[in-house]
């Protein structure tokens, strides 16, 4: 009766001690990233929202932007995250899957949105989050993307917001 006992307040002081301990997001397995749409250029419509002359626009203004930085971006529209738990976790595995910036330089920057999820974000390289930090980033999205998208208007808020990043990133 004692061993039980024992066993069980051992137990117990193991899981309260992992209660308060701030625990990292899992990192998915390489499997997972097999879900992964290839990508087809710097704009990855693969939720059809957007023109084709929309696409074309949105991908003049990034590469004119990497030829005089060397800074990548990456837009990328998605109706579904599956299997992952958050935007944020898909947006940064597909980002270095895919490859978004320089290797060495971390010079990269992904936007992601999905219209059925009625989700945005974006996921930067660590070379880039020391200019564009998170709260830039989501002050950029609350001011000049998401109202856009609220209203349906997905290529006027990724216009906007990639411009406001490129002013900012300069």
């Amino acid at each position: 009766m004692k061993t039980i006992l024992l066993v069980i307040w051992l137990f117990s002081m193991v899981s309260f001690q992992t209660v308060g301990q701030t625990v990292p997001e899992a990192t998915p397995s390489p499997s997972i990233r097999a879900v992964f749409p290839e990508p087809v250029g710097y704009v990855n419509d693969f939720e059809h929202i957007l023109s084709p002359a929309q696409e074309k626009e949105l991908t003049e203004q990034i590469t004119r932007f990497e030829k005089q930085t060397s800074n990548q971006i990456a837009i990328v529209t998605i109706d579904s995250i599956a299997p992952y738990p958050t935007m944020q976790a898909y947006a940064t595995d597909l980002s270095n899957t895919w490859g978004v910036g320089q290797k060495g330089k971390d010079n990269g920057l992904l936007i992601i949105v999905s219209a059925r999820l009625r989700q945005a974000r974006i996921a930067t390289g660590l070379g880039t989050e020391k200019i564009l930090t998170d709260e830039i980033c989501q002050e950029i999205m609350d001011v000049h993307m998401l109202p856009q998208f609220k209203n349906g208007h997905y290529f006027n808020g990724l216009k906007t917001g990639v411009t406001e990043l490129i002013n900012r990133w300069k």
